[in-house]
């Protein structure tokens, strides 16, 4: 080999070893990128991202998480919940952006929330170790948390948000009253006796009567009563439905009334009574009272129309004891003509959503929902 190769060689060694060094000091040593250092950045410590819907999508999340009791603010360009995650008090825009807390403090174990209609005031609800709920009032403008007494179990406002009413239970006496008192429980009075456990309470709206119900069971005839504020007889405007609910329209003049057509069945029907218990009128539509919303003049209501459910199930107990979820559809009822109308096409949802919570903005553009497969809140736009 002449010297001339070998010194071609030789350089030609030299060159790919010098190029394998310089390629192991970038792969080592180079700083990162801006990209990659983000890239870094553990899971855990990124802020959760809100929700980037397209605001002419007819269907979406407005909420980053699961929510406890949202509720509109009234000037109706926001909304308010409680984190389902933390029990932290969040408020959001419409569209579900300007995300920011209203209380840092973490309520944990919370399950439920019940805003005055001024929405000045909360009572909050846990469950505590011994099985039993705790209620906690809390009033916004005061900073003043009060706890209220043991052995309640269900609680609702009055239309003026100066009084509550609930269902109180005397461990000694085995005695079940229906009272009214102030929000903190104070200056508190028996209105009723109540015979049963579990009831659901909704004072009449424009109205100086507040009416009670046994909680809804397919084997259960429902009464639906009520009594005057300042006390006096029990008035009955319906009886011997089975497994029904009821939804008061804004007036007080009617109410929806969910039942099945048979005790122990699963066929729902919708329904409207009036004040007086006249006037009963089948809707024709299968859905629950509570996945109905009333327009603020009463003359049309907008509801989740429930899909799947099992042809042997026993409603609605398997349905509000959890043993299935439905998979809805938007619709809406002229109450004046009976027209039926879709408001979110087929080919429009994705995803599926068990509505319920059901609430609309000021101007009724858009229809809210909590989705109990997710948990969060969602908005439709009409």
């Amino acid at each position: 080999m002449t010297w001339i190769k070998k010194t071609f060689y030789i350089s030609l060694l030299v060159f790919v070893i010098a190029l394998l060094f310089w390629g192991v000091y970038n792969l080592s040593f180079k700083k990162a990128s801006p990209q990659q250092e983000t890239a870094r950045v553990p899971a855990g410590n990124q802020q959760p991202i809100a929700p980037k819907n397209n605001t002419d999508d007819p269907i979406a999340a407005v909420s980053d998480e699961g929510v406890i009791a949202p509720t509109l603010v009234p000037a109706g360009n926001a909304i308010k919940y409680y984190s389902a995650s933390t029990g932290k008090v969040f408020q959001i825009d419409t569209n579900g952006n300007n995300k920011k807390a209203i209380a840092e403090k973490e309520l944990i174990g919370i399950i439920d929330a019940f805003w005055s209609p001024d929405k000045t005031k909360v009572i909050t609800k846990f469950k505590a170790a011994d099985g039993n709920f705790r209620f906690y009032f809390y009033d916004y403008a005061a900073d003043r948390a009060t706890p209220l007494k043991d052995n309640i179990d269900q609680i609702a406002w009055n239309g003026s948000s100066n009084k509550i009413f609930y269902k109180y239970f005397d461990a000694k006496t085995k005695k079940r009253t229906l009272s009214i008192s102030e929000p903190d429980g104070t200056g508190w009075s028996d209105l009723a006796d109540i015979d049963f456990r579990d009831m659901f309470i909704s004072q009449v709206p424009r109205s100086g009567l507040v009416s009670f119900w046994n909680k809804p069971d397919s084997y259960t005839a429902t009464n639906l009563d009520v009594i005057a504020l300042a006390g006096g007889d029990v008035k009955t405007i319906l009886k011997d439905l089975y497994g029904a609910d009821y939804l008061w329209n804004n007036e007080g003049t009617d109410a929806l009334v969910s039942y099945v057509t048979a005790k122990g069945g699963n066929k729902l029907q919708l329904a409207t009574v009036n004040s007086s218990g006249g006037e009963f009128i089948n809707l024709n539509i299968p859905t629950f009272a509570s996945k109905c919303v009333w327009s603020k003049n009463d003359k049309v209501v907008y509801y989740a129309l429930p899909g799947s459910i099992p042809e042997n199930g026993v409603m609605p107990n398997d349905y509000n004891s959890g043993k299935f979820q439905t998979t809805d559809t938007f619709w809406k009822i002229d109450l004046t003509t009976g027209e039926k109308t879709r408001i979110v096409s087929l080919d429009k949802m994705e995803g599926a959503y068990d509505a319920t919570e059901m609430f609309l903005n000021n101007d009724e553009s858009i229809l809210f929902f909590v989705n109990k497969t997710d948990g969060k809140l969602y908005r439709v736009l009409l």
